[in-house]
């Protein structure tokens, strides 16, 4: 992937993630951007999770699997005490959550990803206008 393209993959992937509301203080925050990142860049290693997407993010972080899947965790929790995940309903433009739902890890890397892969961050004004103006620089 092309510096550029990376540098807009990783706006379009942190818009989303405060979009739903992920705090961006949370160390599971800068967590999911790297563990989405990896699944669009490899869809296979959703399947590989623990031995996989969590011991890349943990070398990227210098810390242990165990520690990014607890951040990640506790960052869908807190999304989850504060709003429910009607934020990643509305990104996705389809009713996946309830009130009393909340995804996995899994699920909300897989589907962040998969927000990417179909291109349904080109569906939001606000980020088209903030990636066209970093193209005009």
């Amino acid at each position: 992937m092309k510096e550029k393209e990376l540098k807009n993959l990783r706006k379009i992937i942190r818009y989303a993630l405060i979009k739903i509301g992920v705090q961006t203080n949370l160390a599971g925050f800068e967590h999911l951007c790297s563990a989405v990142e990896i699944v669009i860049d490899n869809p296979n290693m959703i399947r590989k999770l623990c031995k996989g997407v969590y011991q890349k993010v943990a070398k990227m972080f210098k810390t242990n699997p165990q520690c990014v899947e607890r951040d990640i965790r506790h960052a869908i929790e807190i999304v989850f005490m504060d709003k429910s995940f009607a934020g990643l309903n509305r990104l996705l433009d389809v009713d996946l959550f309830t009130i009393d739902d909340k995804p996995s890890n899994g699920e909300l890397i897989q589907l962040l990803a998969e927000y990417y892969n179909l291109g349904l961050y080109k569906q939001d004004k606000t980020l088209m206008a903030i990636l066209k103006d970093d193209d005009d620089k």
